[in-house]
């Protein structure tokens, strides 16, 4: 399939004066604009028009077009409805102050040349918010509504947004708040004049017999200009993409839902879509075999032969996605309980990269939560990360992990019997990690809520310097045994007063640390040091 393109500079009132309207489809996300992309679109062009006396020409950027020849009314944004949206707004605010410009009426609104019927320039279909409704009632907004409104807006004598109102009534009160001071001092006249004829988008118009086959040719340019710096998630590329899958067997409206029940579903676990993908995109690799290094998320789903983009329909991608959140969601269950699990899945998450917990979700994914078999890969997948240390190369034998999990075999029990203690004297970025894995291979359950504390900090310098050697201080300070596993929220406080703060602990074992504490010399710190290495290296050698 070719593509049918065209690119043409044009001015914004021959962006706006056409016949045509522009629609913001269903899959983009909602309109986000703040205070600093107005104030910077309104303060450029202002800076453009006042630079010279021949007001040179102004460039804003490009917008990406679906033109359909079958419904020649209608022009998709896929790319641009930010600045395109703005750029509204902007001309409405102009309007007011300048009722009589009819140029400026026309950007707004289009005319029915049958009727005396208008349609708005702009019409949002976005179903991830209520734009369309919100942005046409904005657009009806009259002289006296502005000035109602500004005096809402103004607090002692201050311009402060509104909490509760949507993002284009702020951004076209911040606008109209401009205007109306720059007309205390300035005409209008020569700035409008400025704006329609001398400033310039470009729009990127792809052709396709349907709205469909225009569609696809736009992403493909979308795609390929978003890979080059621009701001874009991956969500948004793929909620396209499989937006189109439910058009093409007319079920756009299941998709909305789905697609909204995902997102929400997502905020309640904290977790970004794109997440969701990237874990996905392991379960597909595994499956797939591959072990070799990861690619672009986006050229992952986009261009393989094997992305489920290829080989599934949408509501089998939604259903796989729907069952990563679950996962998540069991994982982020599960580690707040005081069970035997829960230890070994708090050690995965503190854990200094996501690699571990990457194949956490890809075995629940492929074989389920039984407890007794999910207890012993856990265990196992903690002792290969942590005997590995805090680094990135673990990766590798990760992605061999996975593979196995996904062919149906185990993971090796990774125990190691040449382990001493002295490999744990520098503990890098996993200084908590050791410290909660030392504590928890000596107890049966988790702590519901952990905190991880140091007994001595600088606060304690001064009073220990009266026994201890500055290099006995500095060595102790990042060494296992300066750490503690606490049930109560750490305070920086001097380790007299920790003494006493301890206490409030349900932990029966910190009675020893605080005897540590009331006699704390070198030499007992150093038999505390010991005995948490010991306890390391006898679970690395699978002995505990």
């Amino acid at each position: 399939m070719g593509l049918s393109l065209s690119a043409e500079q044009k001015t914004v009132i021959k962006i706006f004066k056409i016949e045509e309207q522009y629609i913001i489809p269903a899959y983009q996300r909602p309109y986000s604009w703040e205070y600093d992309e107005c104030f910077t679109l309104y303060s450029d062009i202002m800076e453009a028009f006042h630079d010279t006396e021949s007001s040179e020409d102004y460039f804003i950027g490009n917008i990406v077009i679906a033109k359909s020849s079958t419904i020649k009314d209608k022009l998709e944004v896929i790319d641009g409805q930010q600045r395109l949206t703005t750029l509204l707004l902007f001309i409405k605010v102009l309007s007011i102050f300048s009722p009589e410009h009819k140029a400026l009426k026309d950007c707004l609104e289009i005319e029915d040349w049958e009727t005396d019927k208008t349609f708005p320039r702009i019409k949002s279909e976005i179903f991830e918010s209520n734009d369309g409704e919100s942005l046409q009632d904005i657009l009806k907004l009259e002289k006296d509504d502005f000035e109602k409104l500004l005096i809402e807006y103004f607090k002692k004598g201050k311009f402060v947004e509104k909490k509760n109102s949507t993002r284009f009534e702020k951004n076209i009160m911040f606008f109209y708040n401009w205007i109306k001071f720059y007309t205390e001092k300035e005409d209008l006249k020569n700035f409008i004049r400025y704006l329609l004829t001398q400033v310039y988008l470009l729009p990127i118009e792809l052709e396709g017999r349907t709205p469909e086959e225009a569609r696809e040719k736009a992403l493909k340019i979308f795609e390929t200009m978003n890979n080059r710096g621009k701001e874009l998630s991956d969500a948004d590329i793929f909620k396209a993409r499989l937006y189109d899958k439910a058009i093409r067997v007319k079920e756009e409206k299941i998709f909305i839902n789905g697609w909204k029940n995902l997102k929400n579903s997502c905020d309640l676990q904290d977790i970004k879509i794109d997440d969701i993908f990237r874990y996905y995109s392991h379960v597909i690799r595994g499956n797939e075999q591959k072990t070799s290094g990861e690619i672009n998320l986006r050229h992952f789903f986009t261009r393989l032969e094997y992305s489920p983009f290829n080989l599934k329909n949408y509501q089998e991608i939604l259903k796989d996605l729907f069952q990563i959140v679950e996962v998540i969601e069991f994982i982020n269950e599960e580690k707040k309980k005081a069970t035997e699990l829960s230890k070994w899945l708090q050690l995965i998450e503190l854990y200094t990269n996501q690699y571990p917990k990457m194949l956490l979700v890809v075995y629940l994914f492929e074989r389920g939560y039984g407890e007794k078999s999910l207890i012993e890969f856990s265990k196992r997948l903690v002792r290969y990360a942590y005997y590995k240390g805090s680094t990135t190369t673990i990766k590798f034998e990760i992605y061999n992990m996975i593979k196995d999990i996904c062919l149906g075999k185990d993971i090796n029990s990774y125990i190691e019997k040449d382990i001493n203690s002295e490999q744990f004297n520098y503990l890098g970025g996993l200084k908590n990690g050791y410290a909660l894995l030392s504590f928890y291979s000596v107890e049966k359950k988790a702590l519901k809520t952990y905190y991880i504390d140091r007994l001595i900090t600088y606060l304690d310098t001064k009073q220990l310097k009266a026994h201890w050697t500055d290099d006995e201080i500095k060595q102790a300070s990042d060494s296992l045994g300066n750490f503690v596993v606490l049930d109560i929220k750490k305070k920086n406080i001097p380790k007299d007063k920790k003494i006493i703060y301890y206490k409030e602990s349900n932990i029966h074992k910190l009675n020893n640390v605080i005897n540590l504490l009331e006699n704390f010399t070198y030499e007992n710190f150093l038999k505390r040091d010991k005995e948490m290495k010991e306890n390391l290296v006898a679970f690395f050698q699978g002995t505990i």
